[in-house]
């Protein structure tokens, strides 16, 4: 096997694993996996919007609030190509309003 197809698919078993730690809850461990490579495999030209949904729910989940929120802007300027990206920027979408709505109860107490 070459090194660039055996490179090409480490990086492709790192992505299936920090979306299967997201899964399982691990957060910190997909937000370890899968943030290195948004600037690999995203791109304004090539988005990922799969990448970038899980980036942000491991990211909310381990309470990084600020780059969950840079996420979640950089999300909404794209459109889902099918209906299960469409899920996933939904359930990103409800972490955002959970988040809000907790930040602004917090600003009234």
């Amino acid at each position: 096997m070459s090194q660039n197809k055996e490179a090409m698919n480490k990086m492709a078993q790192r992505v299936l694993n920090g979306y299967e730690a997201v899964h399982n809850k691990d957060y910190a461990k997909a937000k370890q996996l899968l943030e290195p490579l948004v600037p690999m495999l995203h791109s304004e030209t090539k988005p990922n919007i799969k990448l970038l949904s899980y980036t942000a729910i491991a990211q909310i989940g381990t309470k990084d609030i600020e780059t969950f929120l840079e996420t979640c802007e950089e999300l909404k300027k794209f459109e889902p190509a099918d209906t299960q990206e469409a899920a996933l920027v939904q359930r990103v979408d409800e972490m955002f309003v959970v988040l809000m709505d907790t930040l602004n109860e917090d600003d009234q107490q």
